[in-house]
């Protein structure tokens, strides 16, 4: 099952509230009693999402507690996600207490670790769940494609999970040595041609790149668990930008693409690049069953990609003393809502991660890269308990080469490694902890210059494009750290990184040099 065979035909769709509230009978704005509006652009719903309805052919797990209201019994969430504080005299809002699962909206639905009154408030403090543990029987489908344009940006303002420092690679590395291996860089690199570095690194530098889907991030120290914030306002619109120190992180979802544009400047490195994942009119469509609590049926893709295209520049004054390597969490989701299937109000969402670093051996160095590739056809999935079928995109060719756009100045050798992932998912949950079937892409950029005092100057590109896909929910190890330090004062269990079941294949790999064929460009 490697192909569309697995699909069957069902294009992922992601419905149009019209088209939802067509097929219920309900009306724009509509407030059933104890139920919330049942339009997803509504403002209630926008801000805190869509409330769940009974139904006789949905069978929700024995702990599972509908509290009533919808978003309109929300006075507010803390920019974590993890705190609601509302309307205690919400329906069965009595019957919230620790081990149970809280299902109120679209995005407040988790298992519950604490609950207490808070003056007028009730404080629902909730932790991760997968679908599994909110719906025991139920099948749920959307009848034809429609288009991912009409986005709600959730964000989470800067919590302290948003940027962490990756840690030094082994073999006595900088902290900033950028692999090409994992990129399909070139072996050898343009280090080779100056003695910058061993072979096999983008940039010259000591230590060994991580490879692809296995970097390790630094334990963040977080900050005591309260006071914390409430979440920003939620908006409709595909834009939203943050900031976490000398990081500025701005994005954008989602007709065109998925961008996220960054900028660092601590005063000794600066760095500043866009990437977009760009997609042609995107469209999506799911196909889910669920039997006694587990999974016999999942089906998900989404239409319209077109590409990637990159665009870095970076400079620094210290050369080889210091060197950038920074993991980030775009702290903002998009949110397209599906609206209510059978009483369960589903949301497309879209999340993104960037990985940064910088491998300058000399100060006053800079090195500039820009390029695009395309990618065309669907991402996505099917599963029919146990086979799983990739949906893979096909169609690559060189738009703009990344190797011949390279340019810098240094006496010794420079390198970057931009890492983007985008994950699609449909389900149910706030932020990073949307539970249900979702797909991701994630392309690792490496471009390297070779020094300028060298006879021959090289330069070499690398990329690398994987896709991983499955059931659950999955979130960065730096969120879960910080989580679980949170979580601590609850003493409660410690959530999981993962709660998935899925796979994970390579898309591409590709690797060039500038001159090409030269012995000391390429091992």
């Amino acid at each position: 099952m490697r192909t569309n065979r697995c699909a069957g035909g069902r294009w992922l769709a992601v419905v149009t509230a019209l088209a939802v509230l067509a097929s219920t009978g309900a009306c724009s704005g509509d407030r059933p009693a104890g139920g919330g509006p049942t339009d997803p652009y509504h403002a209630d719903a926008v801000r805190y999402g869509l409330a769940p309805r009974p139904h006789p052919e949905v069978t929700y797990q024995p702990d599972v507690v509908l509290v009533g209201g919808g978003g309109a019994a929300v006075r507010s969430v803390t920019d974590d996600g993890l705190t609601w504080r509302i309307d205690p005299d919400a329906e069965r809002a009595d019957d919230l207490a620790p081990g149970k699962v809280m299902f109120l909206t679209s995005r407040a639905v988790g298992r519950v670790v604490d609950v207490r009154r808070d003056g007028g408030d009730l404080a629902v403090t909730i932790g991760p769940v997968e679908l599994t543990e909110v719906i025991r029987d139920g099948t749920f489908r959307t009848a034809e494609p429609v288009p991912l344009d009409r986005p709600i940006a959730y964000s989470a303002g800067t919590p302290p999970w948003v940027a962490a420092d990756l840690p030094p690679e082994p073999g006595g590395g900088t902290g900033g040595g950028a692999s090409g291996a994992d990129t399909g860089a070139p072996p050898g690199g343009p280090g080779a041609a100056t003695g910058g570095g061993p072979p096999g690194e983008a940039a010259g530098g000591t230590g060994g790149g991580a490879p692809i889907g296995r970097t390790r991030l630094v334990p963040v120290r977080a900050p005591a668990p309260a006071p914390r914030p409430p979440a920003p306002p939620a908006k409709v619109g595909g834009q939203q930008a943050a900031r976490a120190g000398a990081l500025q992180v701005s994005t954008e979802c989602c007709s065109d693409g998925v961008t996220a544009r960054f900028e660092h400047d601590d005063g000794e490195i600066r760095m500043t690049g866009a990437v977009t994942l760009l997609l042609d009119k995107p469209k999506a469509t799911f196909d889910l069953a669920i039997s006694g609590g587990t999974v016999t049926r999942a089906e998900f893709s989404v239409t319209g990609g077109a590409g990637l295209r990159v665009a870095v520049k970076a400079a620094t004054s210290v050369g080889n003393t210091r060197n950038l390597a920074r993991s980030v969490v775009v702290p903002t989701q998009f949110s397209i809502p599906i609206g209510s299937i059978l009483g369960v109000p589903f949301s497309a969402t879209v999340d993104q991660l960037l990985e940064i670093k910088t491998a300058f051996s000399a100060k006053d160095g800079r090195l500039d890269a820009a390029g695009e590739y395309a990618l065309s056809g669907a991402i996505g999935y099917g599963y029919h308990r146990p086979y799983w079928g990739p949906i893979e995109p096909s169609g690559f060719r060189v738009r703009n080469s990344l190797t011949n756009s390279i340019t810098g100045i240094s006496i010794g050798a420079s390198g970057l490694l931009v890492t983007y992932d985008v994950k699609f998912s449909v389900g149910i949950g706030a932020l990073g902890f949307t539970a249900g079937l979702y797909v991701a892409l994630r392309a690792s950029v490496g471009a390297s210059l070779g020094s300028g005092a060298g006879l021959i100057v090289c330069r070499g590109a690398g990329l690398g494009v994987t896709m991983r896909y499955g059931l659950g929910y999955s979130i960065p190890k730096v969120v879960a750290d910080v989580v679980n330090f949170f979580l601590k004062v609850f003493k409660t269990k410690p959530i999981r990184q993962k709660g998935e079941l899925g796979d994970e294949v390579v898309v591409l790999k590709r690797a060039e040099t500038v001159p090409p064929n030269v012995p000391l460009c390429v091992v």
